[in-house]
Formats: C-alpha cells, sequence, structure tokens
C-alpha cells in the first residue's frame, strides 16, 4: 500500500492539534496520538478521517494499516463526514455491524481505551 506523509489536523479534548500523519489512497489517514493525549492508552494509533475525526484505535502503525487496508471500501472515505453519517444512516445494519467486526477483529476498537472504564481496552 502506498501512503504519503501529511501534516494532518485532528480534532481533540485538547483543541485542534496538527499531526504527521499516512495518507492512505482510500481518504483514509493513519496517525500516532501526541504523547501529551492520553499519556495512560495503550492504543496510541488512529484510523481517521479528512474532518480530523478519528474512526478507530489500534494499539501499533501495523495493525492501523491493516485496518484502514480492511475498511477502505466500505464507504468513499474522501466524503465529507455529514454526508458519511447520512450514508452510515441509510445502510442495513448488516454493513455497520460488518464495519465494527472489521474493526475488532482487527484489534481495534471505537473510543479511546479510557472510554472502556478502569480496565482500558
Amino acid at each position: 500500500m502506498t501512503t504519503t506523509t501529511v501534516a494532518h489536523e485532528i480534532s481533540s479534548s485538547h483543541g485542534p492539534y496538527t499531526v504527521q500523519a499516512e495518507q492512505l489512497p482510500s481518504g483514509l489517514y493513519v496517525y500516532e496520538i501526541p504523547a501529551e493525549f492520553e499519556p495512560a492508552d495503550p492504543c496510541r494509533w488512529r484510523i481517521g478521517h479528512h474532518s480530523g475525526r478519528y474512526i478507530a484505535s489500534t494499539r501499533d502503525r501495523a495493525t492501523a494499516l491493516q485496518l484502514a487496508a480492511d475498511i477502505a471500501d466500505w464507504a468513499d472515505w474522501t466524503l465529507d463526514a455529514a454526508e458519511l453519517r447520512a450514508l452510515r444512516a441509510g445502510r442495513a445494519g448488516a454493513s455497520i455491524a460488518y464495519l465494527l467486526e472489521c474493526i475488532r477483529m482487527a484489534g481495534g476498537h471505537l473510543g479511546a481505551c479510557s472510554d472502556y472504564g478502569p480496565y482500558g481496552c
């Protein structure tokens, strides 16, 4: 898979932040969150959207890249966030279940590990 490294602005509780990300042909981005973000979170790698929001978290770059490849065809990731939300709302439950299963099977998850309580992810 060919990637291009670019400056990518992400949304966070710290406000907008620019990271170096690998931009994939699908329109997805893979990047590591900065050290000061969620310091205890072992899942430091994100699969993100050009809007700055992220789709899933993983523990390492290789897993993030594989997961991004696995979900590349699920949607046109170059669409804006509102269009993706409309697409998601219009999909059959099985399609959403497929996306979530791809994320889970790759060892990823939605949200930060801290979202899963005191035991992490």
